[in-house]
């Protein structure tokens, strides 16, 4: 384009430079300056061209670089979310396993007890039982006891009687 503009302006130069007729010269110099505009609106054609590509291009780029990021954040915020997600299903778990020994622990404790329970009543039976027992001997040995307080006495009294 430059050398279009250089050759117009050299053109129009040289033939006001010539001694050519007026007339001659004056359509030339027309010509020359209608080159000439022609010239210099296809230059400011293009570099509105070339302009308007280069803000499109940067919009583009602009608009492609919000997009990805906002897929970076999206994503982002997505594995965050899943992070949650798997923390308050293992809290869940941890809860209810500790739920469950509790439950366990409970259960052992009233296991225990109530195999305390059932030892101290067999003790009880067995105390009972012995105390039973113990009351029949000593019942027995004051029977046995009353007899031979009995028989003595009988016997006392037949020897008092017989002398």
């Amino acid at each position: 384009m430059k050398r279009t503009v250089l050759t117009a302006l050299v053109l129009g130069a040289v033939l006001s430079v010539t001694a050519c007729d007026d007339n001659k010269t004056s359509q030339k110099v027309e010509q020359a300056k209608a080159s000439v505009s022609e010239a210099k609106d296809a230059v400011v054609n293009a570099a509105q061209d070339v302009k308007t590509a280069t803000v499109e291009a940067v919009k583009e780029t602009k608009d492609a670089v919000a997009a990805k990021a906002g897929e970076m954040k999206e994503a982002a915020a997505e594995k965050v979310t899943e992070a949650k997600e798997a923390t308050a299903e293992k809290m869940d778990a941890m809860a209810t396993k500790a739920g469950e020994m509790k439950d366990a622990a409970a259960e052992k404790v009233a296991e225990a007890k109530e195999t305390a329970a059932e030892k101290m009543d067999a003790m009880a039976t067995k105390a009972g039982e012995m105390k039973d027992a113990a009351a029949e001997k000593v019942s027995q040995a004051a029977d046995a006891v009353s007899e031979k307080a009995a028989e003595v006495k009988e016997a006392v009294k037949e020897r008092t009687e017989n002398k």
